[in-house]
């Protein structure tokens, strides 16, 4: 009866950790996977619009990332070019299988060049959405990386001193 007990006891343990899986993607590593995103581009009525040079900073005191982009606004041969923040809580979308930020909040937007005619009055509005939550952005689309190790589904998301730990 003794044997019995032991090796359920020994069984109960080694199944969880069987099933666990678990591992810590450092803000380095993370940066690269969101550097296949990058340059993101789209087209809005007569304005390209491009997002390039992502940096992605995490926080565990606050469980939050930061990240940075240079943003490019062109057209008819005029372009801004801006340094755009903002912080927000990441989190994991089962539905779209994409790593998430949710409301994220417009912490800087500093403008390196502009060549647009009477443009002052837009940049002001645009600098005044600092402090203010942009709809949910996904950061990773796991579904257009094609690694086997992103086919499962996260369980939990956890920012760590080391990185973003990522249990499945």
């Amino acid at each position: 009866m003794k044997k019995i007990a032991v090796l359920i006891f020994v069984c109960i343990v080694f199944s969880q950790q069987v099933f666990a899986l678990g591992l810590t993607m450092s803000e380095r590593q993370i940066n690269s996977i969101l550097s296949l995103r990058f340059p993101m581009v789209e087209n809005y009525m007569e304005y390209r619009l491009e997002a390039s040079a992502p940096y992605l900073a995490l926080y565990s005191s606050s469980q939050s990332v930061a990240i940075s982009a240079r943003i490019n606004v062109t057209n008819n041969g005029n372009k801004l070019v801006a340094d755009a923040t903002f912080k927000g809580q990441i989190f994991f979308d089962k539905a779209s299988n994409a790593l998430k930020v949710s409301n994220p909040l417009i912490t800087k937007f500093d403008v390196i060049d502009n060549t647009f005619p009477k443009s002052e009055a837009s940049i002001n509005s645009i600098k005044n959405t600092i402090g203010q939550h942009l709809p949910i952005s996904v950061l990773i689309d796991f579904d257009r990386i094609s690694n086997d190790l992103f086919k499962f589904t996260p369980s939990s998301l956890v920012i760590v001193e080391e990185g973003l730990r990522v249990e499945f």
